[in-house]
């Protein structure tokens, strides 16, 4: 049975919804001004997706930038894709000039980028049909609807929070601290904010950086947030590498200066206790040596001869008293 309606009275996320709940299986085709789009289902799960924009297979041009494989070879590949009936990326595969890791990583940055445009669309008609539209160049996945609606749905919130704090793109970041399990746990450090991390050498630039990744932009751009919010992560003009010293040098001052503050704060209370309290510790030092005893005494027996008294004269004295 065919759903058909516009999106401002049904929107994108009602539809989705619908489908994965009664388990669909069919194409949605969405129509906007500027895009048409058509997600396929099976049992309520997203199984693929194809749009009218794609002059050209888009995953290779992410491939290409990201420099996982050379402008002449893609264009060979292209050229004997129309000879054969193989694809460009099967006939690079083959050749081993590209990994079908790396393909499956631009497969996902381009479904994902593509969804995340689709459900931020305010105008426009869909159409639910019960049967496969048998789409050509559609990219294959298997996305559990409910989880991709909720992830999509998130990045859509957060994107106001972000925005003002991404870095210029051409911007060079470098890493301010090597990256601890510590530090991991402290952040809450994702893979994703992982994986950026090590690809920053000091000589990137964010753009380069988030193309190298294959995470879908938001993704990337949301870890470079995270990152230089921790810390470990700062960002400048391409070429200031100075900068990058001072910085070092403010780190390393700042921990020491801590942990400098620790110890004077300890000492000073340590003071206080000793001079407030009183304790006897401090009476030790009053006590007279041996040496100053000995003479004292020796100086009251040369009296007692010089007056003509004696100890047990004294003493006999004292008793018959």
């Amino acid at each position: 049975m065919a759903l058909l309606g516009t999106l401002k009275g049904f929107g994108v996320t009602e539809i989705f919804q619908l489908i994965s709940q009664q388990m669909k299986t069919g194409s949605l085709v969405l129509t906007s001004q500027n895009a048409k789009v058509i997600i396929a289902f099976m049992d309520g799960m997203i199984q693929g997706l194809t749009s009218d924009k794609w002059e050209m297979d888009p995953r290779a041009d992410i491939l290409l930038k990201g420099g996982f494989i050379n402008e002449k070879e893609l264009r060979a590949a292209f050229e004997n894709e129309k000879k054969n009936q193989a694809h460009w990326h099967e006939i690079l595969i083959s050749k081993g000039k590209l990994q079908q890791t790396f393909l499956d990583k631009a497969t996902q940055v381009v479904i994902r980028t593509t969804l995340l445009d689709v459900f931020q669309w305010g105008e426009g008609i869909y159409r639910f049909e019960d049967w496969d539209l048998g789409t050509e160049g559609l990219l294959t996945c298997n996305l559990p609807t409910e989880a991709m609606i909720l992830d999509t749905l998130r990045s859509i919130d957060e994107w106001p929070l972000i925005k003002p704090k991404i870095p210029p793109v051409e911007y060079c970041p470098v890493t301010i601290t090597p990256l601890t399990e510590e530090h991991v746990k402290i952040y809450d450090l994702s893979s994703v904010d992982t994986h950026i991390f090590d690809l920053i050498d000091g000589d990137k630039s964010v753009e380069t950086v988030v193309r190298e990744s294959l995470e879908t932009p938001y993704d990337a751009l949301h870890a470079f947030v995270k990152l230089i919010d921790a810390g470990l992560v700062e960002v400048f003009p391409r070429g200031a590498k100075d900068q990058r010293a001072v910085s070092l040098a403010k780190v390393t001052f700042f921990r020491y200066l801590k942990v400098a503050a620790v110890y004077t704060s300890l000492i000073l209370c340590i003071a206080a206790l000793l001079l407030v309290g009183k304790p006897r510790v401090l009476h030790l030092f009053d006590v007279p040596t041996l040496k100053e005893q000995f003479h004292d005494q020796r100086q009251l027996a040369e009296q007692y001869a010089t007056l003509g008294i004696t100890p047990s004269a004294l003493s006999k004295g004292m008793y018959g008293r």
